[in-house]
């Protein structure tokens, strides 16, 4: 049970990751990396929990949260409040916690919208009427 918790905490995180920079979705491993120092004062500011592990991430990776950080000045308060603490809570998982929550998420959004749909509600009505995250979003 912990387990799957843990599951569902990180698809939620990974899910805003990818969610927050949709043009940069795509997975491509020629995607040239940028070193940690290359980025600007206010890229490291929002994405400063991921620092330690920013020269080990691959381009594709780098690329999508620093679109994600681009856009973080005129996201409302709430969802900064999100995006930091998803950010703060992938970053406190181990790797095989990531790709566990990584097979999670793309095994959810292979699912029909309807199928997602419904899981969603489910997700919500266990969580207590609405209260938290819902996988995917």
């Amino acid at each position: 049970m912990a387990q799957q918790a843990a599951a569902l905490i990180a698809a939620l995180a990974l899910a805003l990751l990818l969610l927050a920079a949709p043009a940069a979705r795509a997975y491509d491993p020629n995607t040239p990396s940028v070193p940690w120092s290359q980025l600007s004062p206010q890229e490291q500011r929002v994405l400063g929990p991921v620092a330690p592990d920013w020269d080990r991430m691959p381009g594709f990776q780098q690329q999508r949260l620093r679109s994600s950080a681009r856009r973080y000045p005129s996201l409302q308060p709430i969802q900064r409040e999100r995006f930091e603490n998803r950010l703060r809570d992938w970053t406190a998982m181990t790797p095989e916690q990531r790709r566990a929550a990584r097979e999670t998420f793309q095994g959810f959004h292979r699912l029909p919208p309807e199928k997602q749909h419904e899981l969603r509600e489910r997700w919500l009505r266990e969580r207590g009427g609405g209260r938290g995250r819902p996988p995917g979003r």
